[in-house]
Order: structure tokens, then sequence, then C-alpha cells
């Protein structure tokens, strides 16, 4: 029988549902069953979970969805000081015992977490990303590029070091790190790998990076990498031997040749 025609039963339906939840180093196969369900070579765990109904309407939270799970389970406390810097993906499967029809009732993104006496997460779906605006190329002094994306063309990898935390300061943004000291790039406006943590580098001077904000677990002797930044300039394109990438435009005039004004760059 078919799951519409499961919903539809009168009595005697028994329901079940799935969550998937993966990301970077994350994966939680979790179900509200009282026994564990393999489904797609995935073995779901029973937990504690529920969700709230999804939400259909012309406004950018439709589709949207709220799970809740226990404060204790290991995902609620992975995601405590904050989400994790990748994405996580949720799935929601739904099912009946004895069906052999599974239907996947949700798809989206991870987008919050508040805890009372339980986490509740807030998820998006995929209609959620219609909301962004398209970018459009802008009359600027800076390039239009993100640094190492397609159009910029720069290998990250390349302009990525490796080395081991020395130092921290109490507040854990700032940090030493051996095997910065002498690099050919500057880090700054580029980030700091740890595992799956990544951070922004607002400022480097030798072998001092400065986070933007600090990363949980990270200690003296902990491996890192760290990539390059560009500051966008037509400048740093040419120390990458990259100019002829560089979407910006570097000779506006600073006087407004028509009327005398100052030029915004």
């Amino acid at each position: 029988m078919t799951f519409d025609a499961q919903e539809q039963l009168p009595s005697g339906a028994q329901p079940y549902e799935l969550y998937l939840f993966q990301g970077t180093g994350i994966f939680f196969a979790l179900t509200n069953a009282d026994e564990a369900i393999t489904y797609l070579g995935n073995t779901y765990q029973p937990t504690t979970i529920t969700r709230s109904e999804m939400e259909q309407s012309n406004e950018v939270v439709s589709g949207q969805m709220k799970v809740f799970l226990p404060d204790t389970h290991p995902l609620a406390a992975l995601l405590l000081p904050y989400l994790p810097t990748s994405p996580i993906a949720i799935t929601v499967y739904g099912s009946h015992y004895g069906d052999t029809q599974t239907v996947v009732l949700f798809t989206g993104t991870v987008a919050s977490a508040r805890y009372t006496d339980q986490c509740e997460l807030t998820c998006n779906s995929s209609q959620y990303l219609l909301q962004r605006k398209i970018p459009r190329q802008l009359y600027q002094s800076p390039c239009g590029h993100i640094f190492g994306d397609n159009g910029c063309g720069i290998d990250l990898a390349a302009h990525t070091y490796s080395g081991t935390v020395a130092t921290i300061d109490s507040t854990g943004t700032v940090l030493t790190v051996t095997g910065f000291a002498s690099l050919p790039d500057s880090l700054t406006g580029g980030f700091l790998r740890f595992g799956n943590f990544v951070r922004m580098i607002v400022s480097n001077s030798g072998s001092s990076v400065t986070l933007l904000s600090p990363i949980t677990g990270l200690q003296v002797g902990s491996a890192v990498l760290g990539t390059a930044g560009c500051q966008l300039t037509f400048a740093a394109c040419q120390a990458y031997k990259n100019s002829f990438n560089f979407l910006g435009f570097d000779l506006i005039p600073e006087i407004n040749p028509f009327d005398g004004s100052a030029s915004v760059g």
C-alpha cells in the first residue's frame, strides 16, 4: 500500500520518520521509531525526536521546519557553541510499519539551534534559497571575484601552508603559529583551518595571526592550515600574477569629469 493510502486509513496506520543529518565530518541517522531501522544502507537509531508541521506560504520562510531533540544528544552538544562552518543537510523520510514505500517529507539545511529544556533546530527548506539576491557586477575599484573562485582562477591549494600552534592568547583569537614566519603570501583576509573548523584571519604579521573568533578545541600543539587572502586590489592581483582576471575598475577617476563632484570608488 502506498504512503498516501496508509495516511488516509481511518485507523491502524503506524507511521514513523527517519531523520538524516549530514555535513563535513558529521553524520547522524535518527528515527522516532521504537527500534533501529535500516534504509538505503543507513541504520537509523531510535531517539526522542519530533518536528513541527512545515509552513507553506508565499513568504521566504515557506517550508521552514523545527526539529526537537534532547539537549543531551550528541548532535545537540555538537551545535551548542555555534553551528559548524560547513552546512548540515537534513533529510526527513516518512513511512509506516509494514509499508513498502518510504517518501521524502523534507530536505533542507540546519539554520540555527536554540536551547531550552531541549534542543530546537530551525531547518530551512531548499525553497528558502530563493530569497537570495543574484549578485551583479558593480562599477567599483575592488575586484568583484571571490579569491579562489572560478572567475578568479587562483588555486588556493598552492597558497595554503601548514603550521603548528605555538601560543594562544587569553581571547583565543591571537595565535603564534610555527611555520608561518616567512610565508610568500600574506594570510590577512584568508582563513585558518583546524579540522572541520574554519575562521577568517583578520590580520597576519610574521608567525602571528589574529582570527575573527576563537576555535573550540584549538590548543598549543594543534596542527593547522593557513590559506592566503587577497586585498582585491589590482596591485594584489599583480602580486599573484593574475591581473588578467582582475574584475575591478582600478582607474576610476577621483573627480567626476562631468560635474566636478567626487566619485565613489
